[in-house]
């Protein structure tokens, strides 16, 4: 299985998703996959999923696994989920599925102390192999 933007954000949504079978299935899938090429994409799945390492070690041992090489302390703040994605070489897609899911994360913060939005938007434009890629 590989992980693109598509895929991890699939994968996300099964994670995050009440039914405790999604996140059955979503381990498996994890679990199956080769997570080596795919660091950026775990941390974001780690740092949005709402789940704690222990349930990850309890369901998807391998992501666990290669979490606990990556993840320092496993307290994830945005910035630094930003910083160990460009540490580990993440890709271009695990930044713009992190710069999606921390937009809406502060969409709703805002909301909830009392300044609905409607609109929140972060502009970013990603270079890759000298390529100018826009994320939005």
């Amino acid at each position: 299985m590989s992980f693109d933007k598509e895929e991890t954000r699939n994968l996300l949504n099964m994670l995050r998703s009440p039914d405790v079978d999604n996140h059955v299935i979503a381990f498996e899938s994890i679990n199956n996959a080769d997570l080596k090429n795919y660091t950026g994409e775990l941390i974001v799945l780690y740092k949005y999923s709402r789940h704690k390492l222990e349930y990850w070690q309890e369901g998807c041992l391998k992501g666990y696994k290669e979490l606990i090489k990556h993840v320092p302390d496993y307290q994830l703040t945005s910035p630094k989920t930003l910083s160990l994605i460009s540490e580990k070489d993440g890709s271009i897609a695990s930044v713009e599925i992190f710069m999606e899911y921390f937009i809406k994360d502060m969409t709703r913060m805002l909301e909830s102390i009392g300044y609905p939005t409607d609109a929140f938007e972060i502009n970013v434009k990603l270079k890759e192999n000298g390529q100018t890629k826009k994320s939005k």
